[in-house]
């Protein structure tokens, strides 16, 4: 892809994140990028071109962030962690207007969306577990499958703002996420993984 629509995406990106999709026109991409509308257009078609580029952007993201799921340099817990580092570091600060605008005026690219975070989402999390077990950090005696799906819910409505179980600064906030893991951690954890919880997420602070 040219670098310069990549670049212009990347911000598209941005300014959906703080703003939202509706709120944000073609005028506004251009005056951020420093260029004119109509070279804008050498590089984007129109605003529903630009929206479906942003959530492939999305998607291809959300396969990276759960990349981690699948290094072996790191345990299971230490996996968690790092997730949760790279996705407070990749959104400093959430808005859900993009999601909002997604499901009132893009309902099938959110859709799209959420199928592709879905998928990601168990995939990494089945790995994550039994990689776990293996290292004597998780007991033997659960269903990973279904412990599996509990996460992918996790990460699917109590991390989504448009349900509003969450406030704006609760999802900002790194410590939400880890009162989850915790949470999660303690239903699933051996001795060993308990000391390793411990070290992690209540002593490395």
């Amino acid at each position: 892809m040219n670098e310069k629509r990549l670049t212009i995406i990347s911000k598209a990106v941005d300014l959906y994140h703080q703003y939202g999709i509706k709120s944000v026109s073609m005028d506004d991409i251009a005056r951020e990028m420093g260029m004119s509308k109509k070279t804008l257009y050498q590089f984007i078609n129109d605003k529903n071109d630009l929206v479906e580029c942003v959530v492939d952007y999305h998607i291809n993201l959300i396969s990276e962030l759960f990349s981690v799921f699948y290094n072996e340099d790191s345990n299971a817990i230490e996996q968690h962690k790092i997730h949760t580092q790279n996705v407070m570091d990749r959104f400093p600060r959430y808005n859900p207007s993009m999601l909002y605008d997604l499901r009132k005026y893009y309902p099938m690219l959110l859709n799209k969306l959420k199928e592709h975070k879905f998928k990601e989402s168990y995939k990494a999390n089945l790995n994550n577990l039994e990689k776990g077990i293996e290292e004597g950090y998780y007991i033997k005696d659960i269903n990973s499958h279904i412990v599996a799906k509990i996460l992918v819910a996790y990460q699917q409505f109590l991390f989504d703002g448009t349900t509003e179980l969450l406030t704006e600064n609760e999802l900002a906030d790194k410590t939400t996420y880890e009162e989850v893991y915790k949470y999660h951690f303690r239903g699933v954890c051996t001795p060993k993984g308990l000391d390793e919880l411990k070290r992690l997420f209540i002593d490395n602070k």
